[in-house]
């Protein structure tokens, strides 16, 4: 025991000794000259000196490697070198397995760095490797391996006494507001941490009132969602349910049926109308719904949910077939729906126009009929989403009038769109959004009511009806606030149109000087003059998208530069997008991020 506690010791100290037991230690060869030089100048303290010593020392044959690495390993925790330290530990550990000294050393280094968790796990798996008796090793080998077990249970205890649960230090109003930060991916996950973080937070009810798979890897067990149900008492209120099994689908749904505050609900899973409306037609305070397009859905089925979700604020239907129009013409459709503020319909089926007999996927019965009391009185957002997989036209709007007082938000994808459509934007209009469609297209627009005050949002992504005959109704008519601008793929547009409408002494708009991102990929025109002009033009620019345009470097070192001069002549940009860009080198984007300039490629 003296000879194991003398070993301790030294090692304690960092102090390293040549192998003076080698009558017992027929594997460690004698120090060499160059080693026992290197151990005498790490006595003295001269520890870079040292370090050479060692070097030459492994650079000699027939040496103890494993020593030598030992001994230098040691000097560079002197130096606070740890990197290279922790590296010879870790050659120790490679070249050696059966030798105790490797996992030794690579401890000391790890708490020396503050990882006392790395060194338990070094400790452990070098416990684990090296053999409790070997033929050819005399007393040492088994004192050290005694120390590592020792080294190894002291460390252990201590982090144990260390070891604080947060939740329990914490008074619990703060304890609260922290876990509130968590995702419900987290709280699953901490849920598997310890028995007693799995009992503190699974009687946390209000935790799972919210369940949300989005995030979940692998496929979720309708087991799982029982439980995370049973937490919430069935009192849970959103749920967004992903990645579920198809033979988990019909036991999760009937859970959730049975949770009588449910406000929110989105299924991203396969499934049947039918099956779902039976499930759900008593949610009485459900107020968004969101149905994927793994579930088709009839205007029948659209009208009863309408019909029978009394307090329904937001529908969205991902894949919306072609119907008969015998539920509509029954009169079973809703008269008045006051509570509904947001529809979204999307489709991919092609379809002929709506007939007397017949209703196109997208339509929204009772949206544009004249009547002196409007179905969607306070309806906010549209959007209607048209992907067939065979080229279609659809036309938009129809019908004489429109009863759409209070529309906020206008998104219109793959509809062709008519020369009325301004009629149906009023002035409450904020964000509209307009993309694809047919080829055909008006050649003017008309703004029968006045101007668009609110109107700050406005995207037009590969629309072939803006050119300079029809744009200015948007940007000059309107007069409207705009802060975001989209001209994306609008090959009918040249940027200096962009730039006559901008400056317009006809009917000038100067809230459009005010405009904050703009985006113009593969518009005409563009390429280092022009984006000088946008340089110089949008003072407030904080987001450009110059993307496919012939830009070149020169452009990224003017928004650059701006970042860091003190003048106000030009727009000081935070974020600029130049993917497929082909005149900007990577030294150009390497120039403009290291002057905090965020370029996208």
């Amino acid at each position: 025991m003296a000879r194991a506690d003398h070993h301790k010791r030294a090692f304690d100290k960092g102090v390293f000794l040549a192998n003076p037991d080698t009558e017992t230690q027929p594997m460690r060869t004698q120090a060499s000259v160059a080693q026992q030089k290197g151990q005498k100048l790490y006595q003295k303290g001269d520890f870079k000196a040292a370090i050479e010593a060692f070097g030459e020392a492994l650079r000699q044959p027939n040496v103890d490697n494993i020593g030598i690495w030992d001994n230098r390993s040691a000097t560079y925790c002197k130096l606070e070198q740890y990197d290279q330290a922790r590296r010879d530990a870790k050659q120790m550990i490679k070249t050696a397995k059966d030798d105790e000294r490797g996992y030794l050393r690579c401890g000391k280094v790890l708490i020396l760095e503050g990882k006392p968790e790395k060194a338990l796990e070094i400790y452990a798996y070098g416990l684990k490797m090296l053999p409790s008796e070997h033929p050819r090793r005399g007393v040492r080998h088994q004192d050290d391996v005694d120390m590592l077990e020792q080294l190894h249970k002291k460390l252990e205890d201590r982090m144990r006494l260390n070891r604080h649960d947060p939740f329990t230090m914490l008074p619990l109003e703060i304890a609260v507001l922290v876990i509130q930060q968590f995702s419900f991916k987290q709280i699953v996950g901490i849920l598997r941490v310890c028995k007693d973080w799995e009992r503190f937070f699974g009687s946390m009810t209000n935790l799972w009132m919210n369940i949300d798979l989005t995030g979940a890897r692998g496929k979720v067990p309708w087991t799982a969602i029982r439980s995370y149900i049973r937490r919430s008492k069935a009192m849970l209120t959103h749920a967004t349910i992903k990645n579920l099994s198809a033979a988990s689908t019909p036991k999760t749904l009937e859970f959730l049926s049975r949770c009588p505050r449910l406000e929110h609900l989105e299924l991203w899973v396969s499934h049947d109308c039918k099956d779902f409306y039976q499930k759900f037609r008593g949610s009485k305070k459900l107020k968004s719904l969101v149905l994927s397009a793994d579930m088709p859905i009839s205007h029948d089925y659209f009208g009863k949910l309408l019909a029978d979700l009394p307090k329904l604020e937001r529908i969205a239907l991902w894949n919306m077939k072609s119907s008969n129009m015998d539920f509509y013409n029954s009169g079973q459709w809703p008269k008045s729906l006051p509570n509904l503020k947001s529809i979204t319909l999307a489709s991919r089926q092609t379809m002929p126009q709506p007939t007397a007999q017949h209703m196109a996927a997208l339509s929204v019965p009772g949206l544009f009929e004249n009547s002196e009391s409007p179905v969607y009185p306070n309806l906010e957002e549209l959007r209607l989403d048209f992907d067939p997989e065979v080229h279609n036209i659809y036309t938009f709007p129809h019908g004489p009038d429109r009863h759409l007082p209070h529309l906020r938000r206008l998104e219109l994808r793959g509809k062709t769109i008519e020369q009325d459509l301004c009629t149906l934007l009023p002035n409450t209009i904020e964000h509209l959004h307009v993309q694809g469609g047919a080829a055909r297209r008006p050649t003017y627009l008309d703004l029968r009511d006045g101007p668009l005050p609110n109107l700050h949002t406005l995207i037009f992504i590969d629309t072939g009806f803006i050119s300079p005959q029809t744009l200015p109704v948007f940007i000059n008519d309107a007069q409207a606030p705009i802060k975001t601008l989209y001209l994306n793929e609008c090959f009918n547009l040249r940027i200096y149109d962009l730039f006559d409408m901008i400056q317009s002494t006809e009917v000038p708009n100067p809230k459009l000087e005010k405009m904050t991102e703009l985006s113009v990929t593969h518009m005409r025109g563009v390429d280092d003059v022009g984006a000088h002009r946008i340089f110089t033009l949008l003072l407030e620019l904080k987001v450009l998208n110059l993307s496919y345009t012939q830009i070149t470097g020169v452009t990224i070192r003017l928004f650059a530069d701006a970042r860091s001069s003190d003048s106000r002549e030009g727009a000081k940009l935070d974020r600029l997008f130049v993917r497929g860009c082909e005149g900007v080198s990577s030294d150009a984007v390497a120039y403009g991020r290291e002057r905090g300039l965020e370029v996208i490629t």
